[in-house]
């Protein structure tokens, strides 16, 4: 396992363990905030891993097969979003151990997404 694996896994595990927390509390906005932060992590990590894929040679072709799209489908569905930054789960994660702060923190980190310069 490459140290990049290792670095999604850790993204998910650390992802997991916070949504796991604010989905076990009483409060429904919690809930809510769990599901929508789950929803933003996984979004940005399948970029993330979409973007190292074709750095290593994967094709749209190739990509779309994974999804049961065509390759036409998997490149409008991704080639247009913006990249996301190396930097930008740990900054997700940082914000996201700041329980009354997840929406806003979510929210703050895709707009720094939105205005990094794309690195592919």
């Amino acid at each position: 396992m490459t140290t990049e694996q290792r670095d999604f896994a850790h993204v998910v595990d650390t992802l997991l363990t916070n949504v796991r927390d604010l989905l076990d509390s009483a409060n429904a906005r919690d809930r809510v905030r769990a599901i929508h932060a789950l929803t933003a992590g996984v979004e940005a990590l399948e970029r993330r891993v979409l973007l190292d894929a074709q750095d290593a040679g994967m094709t749209w072709a190739e990509i779309g097969r994974v999804y049961g799209v065509s390759r036409q489908a998997a490149h409008r569905r991704f080639s247009d979003d913006t990249v996301v930054p190396a930097d930008f789960f740990d900054a997700l994660l940082k914000e996201l151990d700041e329980p009354d702060e997840v929406i806003p923190a979510l929210a703050r980190a895709a707009n720094r997404a939105r205005h990094a310069p794309a690195t592919r």
